[in-house]
C-alpha cells in the first residue's frame, strides 16, 4: 500500500484556529510598497506575506488597481483576506512608521550594502519600489539604510516580488540567528 500524503486541508483542519496562531506569531517584519503598479507584483507580494508570515504590508501611493478586484484576489491566492494591509496616501503616514520601525531600502544606491550584510532589527519594514522608478526620493530618504541583492549577471535589476520573496527570508534567517 502506497504511503499517505498529507494534504493542505488535512494538515488545517481546524483553520480558524491555524488563523489564530498565524494571527498571533507573525514575524517583526512589514514591506511597504511604493507606487508598485503591476497587480501580479502586488499579488505575488501578498502571496509571500502570507507564506513569510509578514506583520504587514503598506501600499504607499497606490497606482488605479484595486485589492478587492477578482483579478488581485485571483493573483493574490485569497492571501489578501489574510493578511494585515494599510493603504498610506501621505508621506507623514510613512514618516510615523519610522517612530517604532526600522526602515530599510531594498534599492541599489551608492551607499546601499549587500543584503546578506545587513543585520535587521526587530520591527523591521523592507521598502519596495515601483517596478519602473524604484524608490521614491523621499523614501530613500527616510530610510535608515539602503540593501541591494548582487546582480551578477548582465541585467542591473531584478522583479520586485523576486526580489523581496529573496531578501525577506534572508530577513527572518537573520532575525531568528
Amino acid at each position: 500500500m502506497a504511503e499517505h500524503q498529507i494534504t493542505f486541508k488535512e494538515e488545517r483542519k481546524d483553520f480558524q484556529a491555524h488563523l489564530a496562531h498565524i494571527n498571533q506569531n507573525r514575524n517583526p517584519v512589514s514591506l511597504l510598497l511604493d507606487r508598485v503598479h503591476d497587480i501580479r507584483n502586488v499579488g505575488a507580494i501578498f502571496r509571500l506575506a502570507d507564506s513569510a508570515r509578514i506583520r504587514k504590508v503598506y501600499i504607499y501611493k497606490s497606482p488605479d488597481w484595486k485589492l478587492t478586484s477578482q483579478k488581485a484576489i485571483r493573483i493574490a491566492r485569497q492571501t489578501i483576506q489574510y493578511v494585515p494591509y494599510e493603504i498610506l496616501e501621505e508621506l507623514e503616514e510613512v514618516k510615523n512608521l519610522k517612530e517604532n520601525h526600522q526602515l530599510i531600502a531594498l534599492e541599489w544606491t551608492n551607499k546601499s550594502i549587500p543584503y546578506t550584510e545587513f543585520a535587521p532589527k526587530e520591527e523591521t519594514i523592507l521598502i519596495l519600489g515601483s517596478e519602473q522608478f524604484g524608490i521614491s526620493d523621499d523614501l530613500l530618504a527616510l530610510a535608515e539604510t539602503s540593501i541591494h541583492i548582487p546582480m551578477l549577471g548582465v541585467n542591473t535589476s531584478m522583479n520586485v516580488a523576486c526580489a523581496a520573496g529573496i531578501v525577506v527570508y534572508d530577513l527572518l534567517k537573520a532575525l531568528r540567528s
